[in-house]
C-alpha cells in the first residue's frame, strides 16, 4: 500500500472539524499524514485541530482552491485524500476506499455521498446524484470535493486546483477525469446536509439541479455567479458520534 496523506481545507469549523479528526484516528487503516490547511477561520478551528497530535496545521488565504493546493503541494504521500471538514467516516473507510483505488489501479476517484441522519427526500436526492455520477463516470466525470482521492503525481502534473473557479474541486475531476483513469468507488462518505437547512430543502435542490446543468455543458466560470458560500455556516453539523 502507498503512503497516504489526507488534505483538509477548513474555514470557520471549530464545530465539524474535530469530529472528522476524531474518526480518522480511529480508522482500521491510519494515513501516513493529515494536513489541516486554514483559510483565515475567525473562530476556534485551529485550536480544535491543535488537539490532535500530529495533525499538520498549515495556513493560506482563500479561495478554498489555495487550500487545497497547499496541502497537496506540501503532503508527503503517493496518494492524496482530499476531504472536506464537515464530513465522517466509519472505521473501514480508508481501508476499503484505497483497497478499490488500488485493485482498480485509478488515478483518481471518489466515493459515493450520503448524508447522515437527514431526510428522506435529502437522502434519495444524494442516491440520485450518485446514480448519476457512476453512470456518466466515462463520458461526464463528475464528483465533489467531500472526498477526491487522487495519486499525488497526477495532482502535480495538472496544476492543481482553479483558485479562480468557485467549484474548483468539480472541475478539476471533469478536466482530469477525461484524461486519465477516474472511477466511481463504491465506498461510502457521510455528508452535511447543513445547506439544505440553512437554505430551505427546495431552494437547495433548485440551487444544485442548476448547478448539474451548468456543469454538464462545462461553462465553471459561469457557475462563479450562483449564490454559494464557504465558512459561513456557524454550527455543526448535526452528527452522531458513533
Amino acid at each position: 500500500m502507498h503512503r497516504v496523506s489526507v488534505v483538509i481545507p477548513t474555514l470557520n469549523e471549530e464545530g465539524t472539524v474535530g469530529a472528522l479528526l476524531a474518526d480518522l484516528s480511529r480508522q482500521t487503516l491510519r494515513p501516513d499524514e493529515i494536513l489541516v490547511v486554514d483559510g483565515g477561520s475567525r473562530d476556534g478551528t485551529a485550536r480544535v485541530v491543535e488537539r490532535f497530535p500530529g495533525v499538520r496545521l498549515l495556513g493560506t488565504g482563500p479561495p478554498v482552491a489555495n487550500q487545497r493546493n497547499l496541502g497537496g503541494r506540501r503532503a508527503a504521500g503517493d496518494v492524496l485524500v482530499f476531504l472536506d471538514a464537515d464530513v465522517r467516516l466509519h472505521r473501514d473507510f480508508l481501508r476499503k476506499l484505497l483497497e478499490e483505488f488500488e485493485r482498480r489501479d485509478l488515478d483518481l476517484a471518489c466515493p459515493r455521498y450520503l448524508p447522515y441522519r437527514s431526510t428522506l427526500p435529502i437522502y434519495c436526492f444524494h442516491l440520485l446524484f450518485n446514480a448519476l455520477f457512476r453512470a456518466a463516470a466515462r463520458l461526464l466525470p463528475s464528483g465533489a470535493g467531500h472526498c477526491i482521492v487522487i495519486r499525488r503525481k497526477t495532482f502535480l502534473k495538472s496544476g492543481g486546483f482553479d483558485p479562480s473557479l468557485k467549484f474548483d474541486d468539480i472541475e478539476l475531476i471533469r478536466r482530469l477525469g477525461r484524461r486519465c483513469r477516474f472511477g466511481i468507488l463504491g465506498e461510502r462518505v457521510y455528508v452535511s446536509d447543513r445547506r439544505y437547512r440553512e437554505a430551505g430543502t427546495l431552494r437547495a435542490f433548485a440551487t444544485y439541479l442548476l448547478l448539474a446543468l451548468i456543469f454538464a455543458t462545462g461553462r465553471f466560470r459561469l457557475a462563479n455567479r450562483v449564490p454559494y458560500t464557504f465558512g459561513e455556516h456557524g454550527g455543526p453539523a448535526r452528527y452522531d458520534s458513533s
